[in-house]
């Protein structure tokens, strides 16, 4: 303990010693349930939670009509669940909701020792009526025998749990009742408070204790005051990872200058604002290190420093999602998740011929031949009218077309139906002669569910992830390993940041898709920290000034450079056709060759068959 706190301890035991109390304990209850009801915006419908040391309170007529929630006495189901939901992230899961229940804004906890008292913080920490926000007064029960003793001690409790908004009312034998509260940023307060004591905080920052007399007519005035309006030079703690294009660090600076990019810079828009300092743990790595939760519900890699206290806030900015452990910041920006994927290939030329035709034409066209096959059969037999059929579509000469009406009407629909059907066929044939069209990539969710692929990617995107399909088709790799996956596997995709995800695949045969899913961006921050709201408030008034959005721009511009160049470079080019190209057409040629040798070979055969069969005839 600071030498000034023992200053403080023995000046009060011997003014305590020599001077009797002017006020009751019952004096110092009433006046403090007059301070919760009349200084805080206290509605009929609010509840004031006690905890502690509280059977004197309800000794008091004007507490009858005050609604009470007893901590000690709180047996409900959802306690547990929530407590239980603080601890493992497999319960939180099952229970986020409980986290959305009613907070409290008025504490009162009576305890007669520090050990004592951070039971009951704890206990209201475990609660789902907790709220760092909220009015806590600490009250020493033995505060008539003691006086203010443990100003000092209970209120630097209060700053370890992160209550800022925090008073102590006691009965100090010269003064009365005297009201205690602390500035662990500097020493600003309102004009009625007064310097009680000065101790070294986090890093030696100066934490400074506050004293006034309690005055019934003028006690809200000035009582509660924003103490994180100026901090002071008060060192944040954060930590960082390089993650272009969002973030990147040049290590040849120093201080806040080494860090560029649009995250850092609404980083160090906050700490400016503040009058804060900021110290950066740096980390060397991939992106995966930023951590999550791992599939063992473990807080892990650089978000552990944040659930932990390590770091107050994370200058890597994250999407958002129901979060364990750990609070985040204002919204301030959009991004996504894509995959990239290896490139679809070229549509094949045998794919182009069968597309000439519909395959609704197809079936039809296959129908009729069959039709006018049946019909020339029963005039010149079956061999015979294959060959007719033949010579129709090739466009040849027929022999022993069929004498009726009805088979001549046929032969003729027919005839044309081909004539129309070879100049279509025969227009298309230059679309062979073109540079290959790729196939469809990836593009969409829709395209990715129809793909199969299997998805690949940090182990801590699974909780990101909304769709139940994807989640399913997702498998943990390393940040080189998801990469090399792609490489290997036309069915492999790997998933992450869309932006990052572009300068990975500068110089790769590799394609990104669009938006597989929409996200928000946040930072994240340890849970109860006081400047949360300080911070949360400087970044919604960057967004509005537009801060936010010039920051991405000037930051993606290089990118946005490059593409406009790639694809003006592209546009320009000339599109050779290559003799690889074409190759395909020479391979038809030589179909085409080998089935019209084939059909004359049968035509010749054919006519030897029906001379040998003339002359046999005769011959009998």
């Amino acid at each position: 303990m600071p030498a000034s706190s023992f200053t403080l301890l023995f000046s009060t035991l011997v003014i305590n010693g020599t001077i009797g109390n002017r006020i009751s304990y019952d004096n110092l209850i009433e006046e403090t349930v007059s301070i919760v009801r009349s200084c805080t915006k206290f509605d009929s419908d609010d509840t004031l939670l006690l905890a502690g040391e509280y059977e004197d309170f309800f000794k008091q007529p004007s507490f009858d009509e005050v609604p009470v929630a007893l901590i000690s006495e709180s047996k409900s189901a959802l306690f547990e669940l929530y407590t239980l939901s603080k601890y493992s992230f497999f319960v939180f899961e099952q229970f986020t909701f409980l986290h959305y229940l009613w907070r409290l804004n008025q504490f009162i906890l009576i305890a007669s020792s520090q050990p004592m008292l951070r039971l009951l913080l704890q206990n209201v920490n475990d609660s789902t009526w907790a709220n760092s926000n909220g009015l806590h007064v600490l009250i020493d029960g033995q505060t008539e025998k003691r006086g203010c003793v443990n100003a000092f001690r209970f209120l630097w409790t209060a700053w370890e749990y992160d209550r800022i908004n925090t008073i102590f009312p006691c009965i100090d034998p010269v003064e009365g009742l005297v009201l205690y509260t602390y500035n662990p940023y500097s020493n600003a307060a309102p004009a009625g408070w007064q310097e009680a004591g000065r101790f070294k905080g986090r890093g030696g920052h100066p934490w400074v204790l506050l004293k006034r007399k309690y005055n019934n007519s003028d006690r809200c005035e000035d009582l509660l005051f924003d103490r994180t309006k100026d901090v002071n030079g008060y060192v944040i703690r954060m930590n960082a990872i390089s993650f272009i294009p969002y973030l990147r660090i040049n290590p040849s600076k120093t201080g806040a200058d080494k860090f560029t990019g649009d995250n850092s810079e609404i980083a160090k828009i906050v700490v400016e604002r503040l009058n804060a300092s900021l110290q950066v743990l740096e980390h060397n790595g991939t992106i995966y290190d930023l951590g999550g939760i791992d599939s063992d519900g473990n807080v892990m890699g650089m978000m552990a420093e944040v659930a932990t206290g390590v770091v107050d806030m994370g200058m890597n900015v994250r999407s958002l999602h129901a979060m364990w452990k750990v609070e985040h910041t204002y919204p301030h920006e959009l991004d996504g998740l894509c995959v990239i994927t290896r490139r679809a290939g070229q549509i094949s030329e045998l794919y182009k011929i069968v597309s000439f035709i519909s395959p609704g034409a197809l079936v039809v066209i296959i129908i009729l031949m069959l039709i006018a096959l049946s019909v020339l059969t029963l005039y010149t037999g079956f061999l015979s009218s294959c060959m007719n059929i033949i010579r129709l579509i090739t466009s040849v000469s027929m022999i022993g077309l069929p004498v009726t009406n009805f088979g001549r009407i046929l032969i003729s629909n027919l005839f044309f139906l081909v004539f129309i059907l070879n100049a279509l066929f025969q227009s298309h044939w230059s679309s062979l002669l073109t540079i290959p069209v790729s196939l469809p990539n990836i593009r969409t969710a829709e395209d990715l569910k129809k793909s199969n692929c299997e998805i690949y990617g940090s182990v801590y995107n699974i909780h990101v992830l909304q769709d139940p399909e994807f989640r399913s088709r997702f498998h943990a790799e390393t940040y080189d390993g998801c990469k090399q996956r792609v490489l290997k596997s036309r069915y492999a995709a790997c998933l992450d940041n869309c932006i990052h995800l572009y300068t990975r695949i500068q110089n790769e045969p590799l394609r990104r898709s669009g938006w597989i899913q929409q996200n928000v961006q946040v930072y994240v921050t340890r849970e109860n920290w006081p400047l949360l709201h300080r911070a949360m408030e400087v970044i919604r008034k960057s967004v509005e000034a537009g801060l936010v959005t010039m920051w991405k721009k000037l930051n993606t511009r290089w990118m946005h450079a490059a593409w406009q160049r790639k694809k003006i470079a592209r546009d320009k080019s000339f599109r050779i056709l290559e003799i690889r190209h074409v190759l395909f057409s020479f391979y038809l040629l030589a179909v085409g060759h080998f089935f019209a040798a084939t059909a004359f070979i049968a035509e010749i055969i054919f006519a030897r068959q029906q001379r040998l069969g003339h002359r046999a005839t005769r011959q009998r």
